[in-house]
């Protein structure tokens, strides 16, 4: 599969795909970037900032492509926050701690029609993970309520 295929089959807004990392046992690992340099957001206090401390590598599960999991490997730059002092590490708004927040919207879309066991079974996740996967969505919609 091409890159830019990839890219477009992600639809993640203001990312690309720039390798293929490996593909193995039913698992799919893509490189992605940012199409544009943003300024990094504090995961603490959530203002921007310029200065980078330092980088990180990070691996988030994302949604299905061809019946295979895919998870994608990007670089998240690490900021001293002015308020506190403590090194954070940006937040990107479309990732959720380990996954996307797409990936994290369907966990909780599946969880409505089954049971934990039967969405971690068909995502390949244990019930476990699930579960707190889909707490942490209901206790966000229940804030914005």
């Amino acid at each position: 599969m091409e890159i830019k295929t990839l890219t477009e089959l992600l639809n993640i807004s203001g990312v690309k795909v720039t390798e293929i990392i490996r593909e193995e046992e039913g698992k799919l690992y893509l490189r992605v970037e940012a199409l544009e340099e943003k300024p990094a957001i504090c995961s603490g206090c959530e203002s921007a900032h310029e200065r980078v401390h330092s980088m990180c590598e990070v691996t988030v599960e994302d949604l299905r492509l061809s019946g295979k999991r895919v998870f994608l490997v990007l670089k998240k730059r690490k900021v001293r926050c002015p308020k506190d002092g403590q090194i954070h590490v940006e937040k990107v708004e479309w990732i959720k701690e380990r996954f996307t927040e797409r990936f994290a919207r369907e966990i909780n879309r599946l969880t409505s029609i089954t049971t934990n066991q039967e969405a971690g079974w068909y995502l390949g996740l244990d019930d476990e993970k699930v579960y707190r996967i889909d707490k942490k969505i209901l206790e966000e919609e229940a804030k914005k309520n």
